[in-house]
């Protein structure tokens, strides 16, 4: 089992997309914005406000086996179970919103379904026991215009055995749950953190005019939980701060709001949890220590840019705005 949890942590750490500055950068009002950057912006806040778990059906995962663990505790834009089969092995289901590295292989054997482009790829892999499958998420003509949005199912199991039944089984079923549209996180689910609700450019919100605005770069990927701002009204290049939301697996006790930033090389650094934990471990679930410690986390806030004072001023607006 801790060899699938591994597996399933790996595949979700891939999922994730690192956003960088470059090109002309535009600053809040969205008024102030070119168009381009505007679309970049309202496809990050439909990828931001849909729930990962609202695709992935536990009815369809109980098939595989006893659900072990449900929910978003590894990453924002993904939603995770893991089950016990009846002859002891174990099963992962993911679904990923926010996928990236993916395979030229992945985008290959493509159909329509439902009017939705889905990607069978290559198929099986017989020597890992997994099976992908990528599909288009319905955010309209804007999103088209990015070449996106692209979505995963990963499933896994042991070795040798075809996981992709099931991984099309998961698939057809958040297919039928996006005929209405992309389902709507809640901050009161347990199955994700509250902090998955918010827009990391809140903080804007409570700088004000101290602020100079959000950078969007239009030809970067998608980071819906990341937020790069000028933290002062004059717009100086190189002064960027950004705000980040990540997951993180919470140790015994949970570390205290630093005081300060930290220097890390030539950068200042202000990282807190945020918010109350999620468990995703059923009660009487049998896994291991390792497994369940993945499935107990927390969100967390990042806050880093070149300047010492700057980050602590954007830090004291992220405590306001998410604390």
């Amino acid at each position: 089992m801790k060899k699938v949890a591994a597996a399933l942590l790996c595949a979700a750490i891939t999922s994730g997309c690192a956003h960088s500055v470059s090109g002309t950068a535009g600053a809040s009002p969205l008024q102030e914005l070119s168009s381009d950057q505007q679309r970049h912006v309202h496809v990050e806040d439909a990828l931001r406000g849909a729930d990962p778990c609202g695709l992935l059906d536990e009815a369809v995962v109980r098939r595989a086996g006893t659900v072990q663990q449900y929910g978003s505790a590894v990453q924002l834009p993904v939603c995770s179970a893991l089950m016990a089969r009846p002859d002891g092995a174990s099963t992962y289901v993911e679904v990923s919103l926010l996928p990236s590295m993916l395979s030229e292989q992945s985008l290959t054997r493509p159909e329509t379904v439902d009017g939705v482009t889905v990607y069978r790829g290559a198929g099986a892999d017989l020597t890992r026991g997994t099976c992908e499958r990528v599909f288009r998420l319905p955010l309209g003509t804007e999103a088209q215009d990015f070449g996106l949005p692209l979505a995963t199912v990963r499933a896994g199991t042991v070795a040798g055995q075809d996981v992709c039944p099931l991984a099309d089984a998961v698939l057809d079923s958040a297919l039928d749950r996006m005929r209405s549209g992309l389902p709507a996180r809640d901050a009161g689910s347990s199955d994700q953190v509250a902090l998955a609700v918010h827009d990391p450019c809140e903080v804007l919100d409570v700088l004000g005019t101290t602020a100079g605005g959000r950078v969007v770069d239009p030809e970067s990927p998608p980071a819906p939980f990341d937020c790069v701002l000028f933290p002062n009204p004059n717009r100086v290049p190189g002064s960027e701060v950004t705000v980040s939301f990540t997951m993180s697996p919470v140790k015994e006790n949970r570390p205290p709001v630093p005081a300060v930033p930290e220097t890390v090389g030539d950068r200042c650094r202000w990282t807190s949890p945020m918010g109350e934990p999620i468990d995703i471990t059923r009660p009487g679930a049998g896994v291991d220590e390792f497994t369940r410690r993945l499935g107990h986390a927390g969100a967390v806030v990042t806050v880093h840019g070149p300047n010492c004072a700057a980050v602590t001023r954007v830090a004291d607006a992220a405590n306001t705005a998410f604390g």
